[in-house]
């Protein structure tokens, strides 16, 4: 990977933590159990995203993105408001998170579709795993890709 790609890959880091601290705080709200157990999968499928993209920056050289956004901070607090206000909390966390999974699943996918071969490799790896987490939620939410 050239040094060139590093700016892009600490967006895609930086977007991965966004979604990571979003599963946190619903982690550690939502009551149903199976969805606690599916939530700490994703949660920890996250982690291993975020690591490998960090490796990858740090191995030319450059400097992995380590936090998140304010975008994403600002996210997070009002999925919280409004899963605080919900009568269904544990739905309301699925809903936010899935908008946020179609969010981070689209950059790492408009990222794969610009990429050097080397890159798309990288990430294509990296997409798969998106795709697991997606499916887990979207079902759980009842929506599709969008």
């Amino acid at each position: 990977m050239s040094h060139a790609r590093v700016p892009r890959y600490n967006a895609l880091i930086r977007s991965g933590i966004d979604d990571r601290e979003l599963y946190r705080r619903a982690l550690a709200q939502v009551r149903e159990p199976g969805l606690q157990a599916l939530l700490m999968e994703n949660l920890h499928t996250l982690d291993q995203l975020i690591g490998d993209l960090q490796a990858q920056v740090h191995a030319t050289g450059g400097t992995p993105a380590r936090h998140g956004t304010l975008a994403g901070a600002v996210r997070s607090a009002l999925a919280e408001l409004s899963a605080g206000m919900s009568s269904n909390r544990d739905a309301a966390w699925v809903h936010s998170l899935a908008r946020n999974e179609c969010v981070l699943l689209r950059r790492f996918e408009e990222q794969m579709a610009r990429a050097s071969d080397e890159s798309a490799r990288v990430l294509g790896v990296q997409l798969s795993r998106l795709h697991g987490i997606h499916r887990d939620i979207h079902c759980l939410a009842g929506t599709t890709h969008g």
